[in-house]
């Protein structure tokens, strides 16, 4: 039997239970009811990204004070988990694992945290993570009500915007370690700041968005990785500072070839989506020229 103590409450009309256990053993006892047209129709998850999977696993057993959103289950069958209250909101969850083991049933399953559970128990051959982390459970879902949440996290919510996560990249790492890592970030950072680029003052980092700014510094990012996508004279050249003047010449030569993009955007794309990627693209080539 696992043992482990909880807070029990409500949570937007939904009966819980909060608690913190290694996350080996949440990987054990829960199952993700992987949706299959054919094979199970009834099923609530997506498919699983093992790539998704295997770097939250890397992070979870390398990262020494790292942040682990909590995972969110749902117990199905109460006939295997008990909850013992001690006082008011207080209690032990009582887990039968071995019967959980041996059920064909999904008896708790993940609604969300799937990728981060998949590896957590060592059943790949991968070392188990034993270090705790933080659950919550529902308590009684109709399946119905449970596919209704996974979409509500999934769906709903409002995802981080990449562009303000690229410059808390920016930030945290700082220029020169960006430098190496990721030249295209630090080129378009300094596209973006420095004072003889023409492009400054159009572009959106993150946050609350300035006015006039219109081209997402995650997709000024991408144009920069495109430009680079070949081997052509630019990424030969030595250096990201040299390589950063060159940029900066080939959208200052764009300004004088179509000023008009700049002075009313709205009307061009050469600056907007697959406009400012194809104009990148294409710099190369003009560049090797």
């Amino acid at each position: 039997m696992i043992k482990i103590n909880v807070i029990r409450g409500e949570v937007l009309g939904i009966d819980v239970v909060r608690g913190f256990a290694p996350l080996s053993e949440i990987a054990r006892i829960s199952k993700a009811d992987v949706f299959d047209e054919h094979a199970n129709p009834l099923g609530t998850q997506r498919d699983l990204s093992p790539k998704h999977a295997r770097d939250a696993y890397e992070y979870a057993r390398g990262t020494d004070r790292g942040y682990w959103p909590e995972v969110f289950l749902c117990l199905r069958d109460s006939s295997l988990v008990e909850y013992r209250e001690r006082s008011k909101g207080v209690g032990t969850l009582i887990i039968d694992d071995e019967a959980i083991q041996a059920c064909g049933e999904i008896v708790i399953s993940r609604v969300d945290g799937n990728h981060r559970l998949e590896l957590a128990d060592g059943h790949t051959g991968v070392p188990k993570i034993e270090r705790p982390v933080s659950f919550c459970m529902a308590m009684g879902l109709t399946r119905v009500e449970e596919i209704s949440i996974f979409r509500d996290i999934n769906n709903n919510q409002k995802s981080m915007d990449t562009s303000h996560l690229d410059k808390i990249e920016l930030r945290l790492s700082g220029e020169d370690i960006i430098k190496v890592r990721d030249p295209a970030l630090y080129i378009a950072s300094k596209l973006a700041e420095d004072a003889d680029s023409v492009v400054k003052g159009f572009i959106y980092q993150g946050g609350k968005r300035p006015p006039g700014t219109f081209i997402p510094l995650r997709a000024l990012h991408t144009g920069v990785q495109y430009m680079f996508s070949r081997q052509t004279r630019l990424t030969a050249i030595g250096g990201v500072d040299a390589q950063l003047v060159l940029i900066k010449n080939y959208f200052r030569a764009l300004k004088d070839w179509v000023p008009e993009a700049w002075a009313q955007p709205k009307d061009y794309l050469l600056l907007r989506g697959a406009g400012l990627w194809g104009s990148c693209f294409l710099g190369a080539d003009v560049i090797d020229r």
